[in-house]
């Protein structure tokens, strides 16, 4: 520090001092509070400009704090391309579980590239990612790690979040038998949903400082190819043009169709299987555990009030199979007479009663779930009440997960509109009568006119 700087401080201090404790003394209490008067002050004017002004103040920080350390700091954001001077987009994290690495974490970065400036110099574009990891060698050197997701695609493309955690019980063979952590790498979009899910794992063997040194002699002036020995594996990659959703292991992907009135959504889950949720040696995602439709938030609060009535069928089918609550409210989207027809216990309704099924027509019927949907949108015809046909592929699910996926059934329900001035907004409820399946079992009744057989797609699956 310069000594006249020093000394002008020194001298400003002396005047201050003085000035503060001439006679007549102030209290100490009152000096203690006038203290914490400035203090609290000084942090509200900090919040108002943040969180009023939405001041980004991390710009301010890493100058003050590159000035205060002579600009001999690690600063990041003056090394990777595409980092903002946002210091929420570096964390420090555990990402390798390494007992050698002490209290040392690595740098899980965030950062833009194929960047598009605004005109009020708002910078966007998708995210990348990358770790770096310090060696522990002579000299010491920082190492980088790029996060590579499925055919090198994006992250994440509004805003992302990275994170660690054990989330998959696996000792990798390729790194000596470690049950290392996972990088979690979230992509969100407007409103903070999750539409992007990209997991990664540390896969190798840390060489040690002799094997770095032997090898520098035997190749000098060459940099070490750290990526020979370790990387950082994309074990699953999940994007969802609706929602991504975790839980624990399982990762749910939701995709709404094109025009789909309905707000029905397709739902396909994901486990991973011998620590991966990807083909061993492909970027191809393994079969999803289980897949049907659903609703996106949950079914609607008065369902036979719905607007459509391929909601109905799809909210009856969701509840079938499940506790007696469930099943006592599914009996009421039923009509009067459907009520008096079919058993609400022991029914089918159109699932397969073969003696193979895994749900053997509801003895062990955990859950009952709905692969498509088929239905001709009507406006004026549902506007009139005139009975309506909707159509689904179903199968049963039994409650250790098994799903009848080799005996889908082809339901046809007719609908019909019970009058209610109360309900919008055509004055009727929607309510399940009859119904007609693929699958002859003990719970069929009735035939459908064959004028209501044409029945459009709605939804359908594509793994």
């Amino acid at each position: 520090m310069n000594p006249i700087i020093l000394l002008v401080l020194m001298a400003a201090f002396l005047v201050l001092l003085i000035y503060v404790f001439h006679p007549p003394f102030p209290s100490i209490g009152r000096l203690l509070a006038f203290l914490a008067l400035l203090a609290i002050g000084a942090i509200m004017a900090y919040m108002f400009v943040i969180y009023i002004f939405d001041y980004d103040p991390d710009p301010l920080r890493l100058r003050i704090a590159n000035g205060i350390t002579d600009n001999k700091i690690v600063d990041l954001t003056q090394i990777v391309p595409g980092l903002p001077e946002d210091l929420e987009l570096i964390q420090r994290l555990d990402t390798d579980n390494d007992p050698d690495d002490g209290e040392l974490l690595e740098w899980a970065v965030l950062y833009r590239y194929d960047t598009v400036v605004s005109g009020e110099g708002a910078v966007s574009g998708p995210y990348g990612a990358a770790i770096y990891d310090v060696d522990r060698c002579r000299p010491p050197a920082i190492q980088s790690y790029e996060l590579a997701p499925a055919n090198y695609d994006y992250l994440a493309q509004t805003w992302a979040t990275v994170g660690a955690e054990n989330m998959i019980e696996y000792k990798d063979p390729l790194s000596s038998e470690l049950d290392r952590p996972e990088v979690i790498v979230r992509g969100l979009s407007p409103g903070q949903v999750l539409t992007d899910l990209n997991i990664f794992r540390k896969v190798g063997i840390e060489p040690n400082c002799l094997e770095v040194q032997a090898w520098r002699q035997a190749h000098p002036g060459q940099a070490f190819p750290y990526g020979d020995w370790l990387r950082y594996d994309n074990i699953g990659s999940f994007r969802g043009n609706y929602e991504v959703r975790r839980d624990g292991q399982t990762v749910s992907v939701f995709d709404r169709g094109p025009f789909e009135r309905s707000q029905i959504v397709i739902r396909k889950d994901y486990r991973p299987r011998n620590g991966s949720y990807l083909y061993p040696g492909t970027q191809t995602l393994l079969d999803p555990v289980e897949y049907r439709l659903t609703f996106g938030k949950g079914a609607p609060t008065d369902v036979p009030e719905v607007y459509y009535p391929e909601k109905a069928v799809l909210a009856f089918y969701e509840l079938l199979g499940k506790d007696q609550a469930s099943l006592d409210q599914a009996k009421t989207y039923l009509s009067p007479g459907a009520q008096d027809a079919y058993d609400i216990d022991t029914d089918t309704f159109g699932l397969s009663a073969d003696s193979e099924s895994v749900a053997q027509a509801r003895s062990k019927l955990d859950r009952a779930l709905v692969l498509e949907i088929r239905y001709v949108p009507d406006r004026d015809a549902e506007r009139l009440h005139e009975d309506r046909q909707v159509t689904v592929i179903v199968v049963g699910a039994n409650k250790d997960g098994g799903v009848d996926y080799a005996h889908p059934c082809t339901v046809t329900w007719r609908i019909i509109a019970e009058p209610n001035p109360q309900a919008l907004p055509y004055g009727c409820e929607w309510r399940l009568d009859r119904y007609q399946s693929s699958c002859p079992g003990p719970g069929e009744h009735g035939e459908l006119p064959a004028a209501e057989s044409t029945i459009g797609w709605l939804g359908s699956f594509a793994n």
